[in-house]
């Protein structure tokens, strides 16, 4: 009986030995098992931080970039507003020079249409009629509030060019000629500012403008085929040609 009991207590000792042995082993494996999954946990938390650590580099990139961008640029504004703050203090200094010269230029206009209209008037009457229009056409827009002062002087400049031209040009129209006391209409010839002369229509006669008198002089006739042929000359229905004209010099006329 007592070989049995021993017998027993030596099984149940290895039984219990097993079973401790086997729970050490179950617990070992659950151990290894959470520390895989630790080590998985761990794995994927470091490949999250590693996402997260190049996510933020890239934005870190991304902004250090934009960054560089805004200083770029607030450079260039910066020069963009000097430059605009250079060229409106230019354009100040402009217009107040303009504004200097609008306040020279306007008496000066104004002198410059009282003497052409001068000058118009004790000229030889060439063209007499438009050129006296010329002048009352400036002498109108010299004080008229809708005419830019550019205009106007534009005007009074044109006006003085025409004079000028009026020396270098051949010219011949149709006009009246107050003569004997009677209004008769002429060819009228203009040889630049050297020369006046009228020719009837019927060229019976001819004149030359006495300037000393400020009267028509009667031309002998012998000069009256040459001014038919500079009056063509003028008017292109003649080719031009070498002619004598008398100049007047304050002596009589041969």
């Amino acid at each position: 009986m007592k070989y049995f009991s021993t017998t027993y207590r030596i099984s149940l000792l290895l039984f219990t030995s097993m079973a401790h042995a086997q729970q050490g082993i179950d617990t070992a494996i659950d151990v290894e098992q959470q520390y895989q999954l630790d080590a998985q946990g761990s794995q994927s938390r470091i490949e999250s931080l590693d996402d997260e650590t190049m996510s933020s580099v890239a934005s870190y990139n991304r902004e250090l970039e934009r960054y560089e961008d805004l200083v770029t640029y607030n450079e260039n504004m910066r020069q963009l507003l000097a430059s605009q703050e250079a060229e409106r203090n230019r354009i100040q200094g402009e217009l107040a020079e303009i504004e200097n010269v609008r306040r020279a230029l306007v008496p000066l206009m104004v002198e410059m249409v009282e003497v052409l209209g001068q000058f118009v008037e004790l000229d030889q009457p060439m063209l007499i009629e438009e050129r006296s229009a010329r002048v009352r056409s400036l002498q109108s827009i010299i004080t008229r509030a809708d005419v830019d002062i550019a205009e106007k002087y534009r005007r009074v400049i044109e006006s003085y060019q025409i004079e000028a031209e009026y020396g270098q040009s051949l010219e011949s129209y149709e006009g009246v000629v107050t003569l004997d006391g009677r209004e008769r209409t002429v060819d009228f010839l203009r040889v630049g500012r050297v020369g006046l002369y009228y020719l009837t229509l019927d060229r019976s006669s001819a004149g030359i403008w006495n300037n000393q008198s400020a009267t028509w002089e009667l031309l002998p006739a012998q000069y009256t085929a040459s001014l038919d042929y500079a009056v063509r000359i003028a008017l292109e229905q003649a080719p031009p040609n070498l002619i004598e004209l008398p100049m007047w010099s304050g002596e009589a006329m041969p």
